[in-house]
């Protein structure tokens, strides 16, 4: 087991974050508590929650490198012409993401606040950015649509694109071929988009 002083703070919660990684990936991501984490790191379970408010902050903090992976990946989509290009781009991203990791996908989502704590604002400040990023392209393409039509919509998109990748990465989508997942995202697309960008 590793002396405490043989890493600074920083260093012991990258290393709990990547401990939290490899559990997913190697078990899934219900697999995730203060005792495993700390077991793999060679620290102690008091010395994780030094560097943790709890476990739910371990685990949100892991996911936000999932979720600021993507956020790069769709900012610099975001710099395209045309719209439905940079939103077919942002939802292959999330396609490309979903098949990378997928137990670290879904950890992002199957993870639940303990005793019905709220989200805390800088986990949620990072979701809101990729809706956001969807919002803008949105507006761009049909520009005379109301900010709170392009969030309902960009929130209905991608609840449609993540079951999509949910069957994919489940290998429960069956369409046909090896690219049955890129074909169901870019039908979807064109269809939803087209009706946005005409509808007033």
């Amino acid at each position: 087991m590793p002396r405490r002083s043989e890493h600074s703070l920083d260093e012991i919660r990258a290393l709990a974050l990547d401990a939290v990684e490899d559990l997913v990936a190697s078990h899934g991501p219900t697999a995730i508590s203060a005792r495993k984490v700390a077991a793999q790191i060679g620290y102690t379970v008091g010395m994780l929650y030094h560097v943790f408010d709890n476990v739910d902050d371990l685990v949100l903090q892991a996911n936000a490198r999932l979720v600021d992976q993507l956020a790069r990946a769709n900012e610099a989509a975001a710099a395209g012409n045309r719209p439905q290009r940079v939103i077919a781009r942002m939802a292959h991203n999330y396609l490309s993401l979903a098949r990378q990791a997928p137990a670290r996908w879904q950890l992002v989502f199957v993870h639940t606040m303990r005793d019905g704590r709220p989200v805390p604002d800088w986990y949620r400040q990072r979701t809101d950015r990729l809706f956001a990023l969807v919002e803008e392209q949105l507006q761009r393409l049909a520009p005379r649509r109301r900010p709170a039509a392009a969030a309902l919509a960009a929130r209905t998109l991608w609840s449609s694109v993540h079951g999509i990748c949910l069957l994919a990465v489940s290998d429960k989508l069956d369409i046909g071929g090896s690219t049955s997942a890129e074909k169901a995202l870019d039908s979807l697309l064109t269809h939803y988009l087209g009706s946005w960008a005409q509808s007033r």
